[in-house]
């Protein structure tokens, strides 16, 4: 079954992009309206219809967000809630637009490509590698084994974050600790890697820079205190209660909302763009239970993967000559947290017009669904177990060609 996976507004009309996760083929849709999904006024920025308030309650609003200061982003939550129970919510993104695809159009695709990874942050691995795979006509298979190395290095540290956020959440605070420093353990490899933290600099067209290759050797340190780490964590009674049953989501829940990534994975949907990616031979990791707990199970094997594939790769610096391709065109990769989409549009060599697509953006409203209804304290085990970020989600501006 096809998924609505972006809208862009381009010449008064909406661009569709449907998906196909079993093979991988996608189609451009132009459209008067929008199409009829659940997940479409989400995809240009439009929340609030999925804030369904139950007729007669005397339930009270509370904004959770930039306005509390209940998160460490901008972005909020509209909640109504009994001072218990989650009635219903919606997120409120457009705090962190920054008119980005502006500044990247009719750049050559060195400064696009700059702009781009300097916007996405934790996830520019997963970014520049969607926009390289839109643009580069004649891929070099030997670069593009390190760009994917590269992005199951940014997947470990996103998925170190996730875990470490919800042993916090539940005041596991040795896991806490321990955790976090197996993700600045990986920053650290990037920095040397790359000169840069988050890998900026790293991905070019028809090249990957590598500075020091000898920063993989802590791979392996790194592997074995996780596994140390993972059983004890598994281990905590208290831990793994507060997630079972804890912001579930069913498959229906899923094809209805067009979710993707860990949070279609841990409901037995098996939405991974590797499985078609050229660069990848992927079998997605599933979990059938839907709720926070089996998100973490599915963060924790796909661990075990990232592993695997960089263990089994040489990270090097390499340089090819690839033409640029002209026309509209599609890139996608599978960050941590779900795929991100690239829709390029290129003429002479330069960006004409971009479309982005985070995963966030779909996925805070798979979360707002598996939340209604869960007692207010299970909020930060729910959210995390996504890995969201809401600058990602406000990524593409929403309203112009």
């Amino acid at each position: 079954m096809k998924a609505l996976s972006a809208i862009f507004r381009r010449g008064g009309k909406y661009l569709a992009v449907w998906l196909d996760y079993d093979n991988g083929r996608a189609e451009l849709e132009f459209t008067d309206s929008l199409p009829d999904r659940k997940i479409a006024p989400a995809l240009i920025g439009e929340t609030q219809v999925y804030m369904k308030i139950p007729p007669g309650t005397n339930a009270v609003p509370l904004t959770f967000g930039p306005a509390a200061g209940g998160l460490g982003q901008a972005g909020a939550f509209e909640i109504l809630t009994y001072g218990e129970r989650i009635v219903a919510i919606r997120p409120v993104y457009g705090y962190k637009r920054r008119g980005l695809e502006r500044a990247m159009l009719n750049r050559p695709i060195e400064e696009s490509l700059a702009v781009l990874e300097r916007a996405t942050g934790n996830f520019a691995m997963a970014y520049t590698y969607a926009f390289l795979k839109a643009v580069e006509e004649n891929p070099d298979e030997d670069v593009w084994e390190v760009r994917k190395v590269l992005l199951e290095l940014e997947r470990l540290y996103n998925h170190f974050n996730a875990i470490h956020k919800l042993a916090g959440a539940a005041s596991q605070k040795v896991a806490t600790m321990h955790f976090h420093a197996l993700e600045e353990d990986v920053l650290r490899i990037f920095s040397r890697l790359t000169g840069h933290r988050y890998g900026f600099g790293a991905n070019r067209p028809g090249e990957v820079r590598i500075l020091e290759p000898k920063a993989m050797e802590r791979i392996g340190e790194i592997k074995e205190e996780f596994r140390s780490l993972r059983e004890e964590l598994l281990e905590s009674k208290i831990f793994i209660d507060r997630l079972h049953t804890t912001c579930r989501l069913t498959r229906e829940d899923v094809m209805e909302l067009d979710a993707v990534g860990i949070a279609a994975r841990g409901s037995s949907v098996t939405r991974d763009v590797r499985t078609f990616d050229r660069f990848y031979s992927y079998k997605p990791v599933t979990c059938k239970d839907g709720d926070a707990l089996a998100r973490l199970m599915v963060r924790i094997e796909e661990v075990e993967r990232s592993f695997e594939i960089i263990e089994g790769s040489e990270v090097r610096s390499l340089r090819s000559d690839p033409s640029i391709k002209d026309g509209l065109n599609l890139g996608l990769a599978e960050a941590s947290h779900g795929d991100v989409l690239v829709l390029a549009e290129l003429e002479g060599g330069r960006l004409r017009w971009i479309g982005l697509r985070g995963a966030s953006r779909i996925n805070y409203i798979a979360f707002a669904r598996g939340i209604t209804g869960n007692i207010f304290t299970d909020f930060p085990f729910g959210l995390e177990s996504f890995g969201l970020n809401f600058a990602d989600a406000d990524l593409w501006q929403g309203g112009e060609d």
